[in-house]
C-alpha cells in the first residue's frame, strides 16, 4: 500500500497566533461556530495557551488509510507512523484557527449518537 507522498493528501499553509484566548473564542462565536463540551473544556483549560505573535504552519491532511492503516489504528500507532513519515505534532492552538479557515465545514446535525470510536462526518482530527 502506498502511503503519504504516494497517495492523495491535502496540504495548506495556515496562519496561527496573534489573538488572546478570549479573542479567539469570541471570533469563533462571531462566525457562529458551534463548540461542543469537549471543545469548551479544551479552550478554557489553563494548558491551552495562545501565541502572542502570528506564525505560519504548513499542515498535511491525510486519512488513516493513507497513513498505511486500511483497517484503522490507535493513536500511538498513528503518532509513530507520522514520525516515520517526517511529520510533527501540531500545536494545540491550531484547531480553532483551522476551524476559522474552514468556515464551510459541514456541521453534524444528527441527533443520534455516533458509533463508538468514530468522529462525526466532515470532522478533522488534529494530532497535537
Amino acid at each position: 500500500m502506498e502511503i503519504y507522498l504516494n497517495c492523495p493528501f491535502f496540504e495548506r499553509a495556515i496562519e496561527v497566533g496573534g489573538l488572546t484566548k478570549m479573542q479567539l473564542i469570541q471570533k469563533l462565536y462571531q462566525h457562529s461556530i458551534s463548540i461542543n463540551q469537549y471543545g469548551k473544556k479544551l479552550l478554557y483549560d489553563d494548558k491551552f495557551i495562545t501565541s502572542e505573535s502570528k506564525y505560519s504552519l504548513n499542515i498535511v491532511q491525510l486519512s488513516v488509510m493513507d497513513c498505511g492503516f486500511p483497517n484503522g489504528a490507535t493513536m500511538p500507532q498513528l503518532y509513530k507512523q507520522a514520525k516515520e513519515l517526517g511529520l510533527e505534532l501540531c500545536p494545540l492552538e491550531l484547531g480553532p484557527y483551522l476551524r476559522l479557515e474552514y468556515l464551510d465545514q459541514p456541521e453534524s446535525n444528527s441527533e443520534s449518537p455516533l458509533p463508538q470510536h468514530q468522529a462525526p462526518a466532515g470532522s478533522i482530527t488534529i494530532a497535537s
